[in-house]
């Protein structure tokens, strides 16, 4: 599909991209002033619990909504639906 020197190349970029990614250089320096994980779960299941919920029931109801209003139930197309 491609020239073989485009994948000789392309595979080369990628080799080095992966080497410089995988470097000890830049993973080494972890500050502890940086927010971690721990705390964006802390925050989202203490601080952002009830936002988060009431935001969770109205896309669900959003949802359930646009489901219904989407559904078409003129009788010809029902009777088109169902018949045998």
């Amino acid at each position: 599909m491609f020239p073989w020197s485009l994948e000789l190349v392309l595979l080369a970029l990628a080799m080095i991209l992966i080497s410089v990614l995988s470097a000890e250089e830049v993973w080494a320096d972890s500050s502890d002033e940086q927010p971690t994980t721990n705390g964006l779960a802390d925050s989202l299941l203490n601080d952002w619990a009830l936002p988060l919920i009431f935001i969770g029931v109205l896309m669900a109801a959003s949802m359930i909504g646009a489901a219904y209003l989407i559904r078409d139930e003129r009788r010809e197309n029902l009777l088109w639906e169902f018949r045998r």
